[in-house]
């Protein structure tokens, strides 16, 4: 009986290594896709005797959403592409007149493809490093509020460039299902700002290298992916 049953056991855990390692076999295809929030927010205090006053600062929110799709090459490697959808927005206020801001919004649309490899290390859980190339074109929005005049313009044209890697992890909780959280960029990134007005041209480029400088999604960012193993 003892027999039987460690048979029995030995078949079972021999099969749950085998679902797990399927997810990241050669020639599974997985769909799927993430979602990245990030906020910034200013505050000045004034204090004087029994008083104190807060005045809200600058505010700014980035907002993703990036459907994909990707295939195993060989084990634990993987290629891929995501389709990234984004928001961001910046409101500056003025110091003089907390009621008045400036206020620019972003749409972008990006096309970024990747090479990701799992580094796991048991049959349910691992790390992600992912090389991306990711290229973004958007246009903006501004907003100018001064008293009980708002007034909106069409803004500058935005075009975007990143090159890096992005760390995360990743969790099988069955043999279909993978959730990812990833976290930081380390890379190169581009951003321009093109407007033409009366025939003139101004043409404005940032570009940043090193840790977070990422352009097209948010630091942080949380995914869902279906794997179809073969």
């Amino acid at each position: 009986m003892l027999k039987k049953f460690s048979i029995l056991a030995s078949f079972v855990a021999t099969l749950g290594v085998a679902t797990s390692l399927a997810q990241t076999s050669q020639g599974t295809l997985y769909l799927g896709g993430g979602l990245g929030f990030s906020t910034s927010s200013e505050k000045t205090t004034f204090s004087g005797g029994n008083t104190t006053v807060n005045i809200d600062g600058d505010k700014g929110t980035n907002f993703s959403i990036v459907p994909g799709v990707g295939y195993f090459i060989i084990d634990k490697l993987s290629v891929g592409m995501d389709l990234g959808f984004n928001t961001n927005t910046f409101k500056q206020i003025d110091n003089n007149n907390s009621n008045n801001y400036d206020k620019t919004s972003t749409t972008l649309i990006s096309f970024t493809p990747y090479a990701r490899k799992f580094f796991m290390l048991g049959d349910s859980f691992g790390f992600t490093g992912t090389f991306g190339v990711g290229v973004g074109l958007g246009s903006s929005k501004e907003e100018r509020k001064r008293g009980n005049t708002t007034t909106t313009s069409e803004g500058p044209k935005v075009t975007t460039l990143e090159i890096g890697i992005r760390p995360g992890i990743v969790f099988f909780p069955t043999n279909k299902v993978g959730l990812e959280a990833n976290f930081g960029f380390i890379g190169f990134s581009s951003i321009t700002s093109k407007e033409e007005n009366s025939g003139i041209t101004a043409k404005e480029t940032t570009t940043e290298i090193g840790f977070g400088a990422n352009s097209i999604q948010p630091t942080f960012s949380l995914g869902f992916r279906y794997y179809l193993a073969k």
